[in-house]
């Protein structure tokens, strides 16, 4: 995996393209948005909503979406807003299982694109 070199590149974790729906629940107001998950690595993921998203960074949400058959919900907090309708995720507070079960996947992911022949531009390391 190559590191990118720019300095606004701050993720440690690689992030793999992947293309699912996706649900933000904002806990503070009750409300959420929905969208698509865009990339997602062990400390975060990138989502665009169909909405333009309504709040501003480090407000927190829990993300639901499912792959592989899979549900996950993970909570974490706004990181970055690329644009009026893409935004970055950190996810916090994992527990043991949670963070497992992500594992598995990234893992899964990784392997399938390496067998794939996705495009490595995906995993490089890069913001949320």
């Amino acid at each position: 995996m190559e590191e990118a070199s720019a300095p606004s590149d701050r993720r440690s974790q690689p992030r793999y393209a992947v293309d699912e729906a996706a649900t933000l629940q904002f806990i503070d107001v009750g409300a959420q948005v929905s969208g698509r998950i865009l990339d997602l690595s062990m400390s975060g993921c990138r989502i665009r909503t169909r909405e333009r998203f309504p709040v501003g960074i480090y407000r927190r949400v829990e993300t639901e979406f499912k792959l592989d058959g899979l549900p996950f919900r993970l909570g974490g907090v706004v990181q970055s807003i690329h644009d009026k309708f893409t935004v970055g995720i950190r996810f916090l507070d994992l527990s043991p299982r949670k963070r497992d079960q992500l594992a598995s996947l990234v893992d899964e992911i990784e392997a399938m694109q390496q067998h794939g022949g996705a495009d490595p531009a995906c995993n490089e390391a890069s913001p949320p």
